[in-house]
């Protein structure tokens, strides 16, 4: 038991630790990141005291029995299937992790859905304020993002203009991409023949990371760009100097 407290005590801070490292390169640059960084600071502290009792019986049996020489050890431990209060404290606490977990996970990945507009048709999401269409193309080794509301403005980096929602629709000339705004909370996979859709609304300024997260030939791991988070009016002076129009 002093093991196992020290241990849990010892690990606690790894709830902190995981988002400051996610924090390391800007994020959260969205409602949705947000709801993505709080789910597994509370996942990786709820999972603390089990990590710790599993690391405190294995340091215990490692380092407690490891002098016993012989076949059997001198000392038989008690079996724990027989032992109805050790049982019972195992099934009890595991389920009310896990129902926990369940539960916390349903709730978030629906306001994560809503965020994120889930399939709702641009034309028809609820925000008062029309979302920016984004066609985002991948292709071995390269993004392309259009503007189809500019005069069809096409860039290799992603131009998006803060607290106004984003609608992206997602598609690929070749293999199977993953388009992934990272400091966005936006994953997603980039499907040939087919055009898959989600939504964000940046609410950070910021220059972010785009990457493709599936497995997509010899130059996979160089398939990034960035993403630039402006506000409205330097959205627009950007459109025009890319030889759109400002819409809205």
């Amino acid at each position: 038991m002093i093991l196992f407290i020290v241990l849990w005590v010892a690990l606690s801070p790894l709830g902190w630790l995981v988002t400051d490292a996610m924090n390391m390169t800007g994020a959260p640059a969205s409602k949705v990141m947000e709801e993505i960084q709080q789910t597994i600071q509370v996942f990786t502290i709820v999972s603390m005291p089990l990590c710790a009792f599993v690391l405190a019986v294995l340091l215990y049996s490692l380092f407690g029995w490891k002098h016993v020489q012989g076949d059997r050890p001198k000392f038989e431990s008690p079996a724990i299937r027989t032992n109805r209060v050790g049982v019972g404290l195992w099934v009890g606490a595991t389920s009310v992790l896990a129902l926990f977990l369940v539960g916390w996970g349903l709730v978030e990945l629906a306001q994560i859905t809503a965020n994120a507009y889930g399939t709702i048709p641009s034309d028809e999401q609820p925000d008062d304020e029309k979302p920016l269409i984004v066609n985002v193309t991948g292709q071995q080794w390269v993004w392309t993002f259009e503007y189809p509301e500019h005069d069809r403005v096409t860039s290799a980096q992603l131009y998006l203009p803060v607290d106004r929602p984003v609608y992206f629709n997602v598609t690929s000339k070749d293999v199977i991409h993953n388009f992934w705004a990272v400091e966005l909370g936006v994953k997603i996979d980039a499907n040939p023949g087919a055009i898959t859709q989600t939504g964000v609304t940046p609410n950070k300024i910021g220059t972010f990371n785009v990457r493709c997260a599936e497995l997509c030939g010899l130059h996979h791991a160089y398939m990034q760009t960035k993403i630039r988070v402006v506000d409205n009016d330097d959205f627009n002076s950007w459109v025009r100097e890319m030889g759109g129009q400002k819409t809205s």
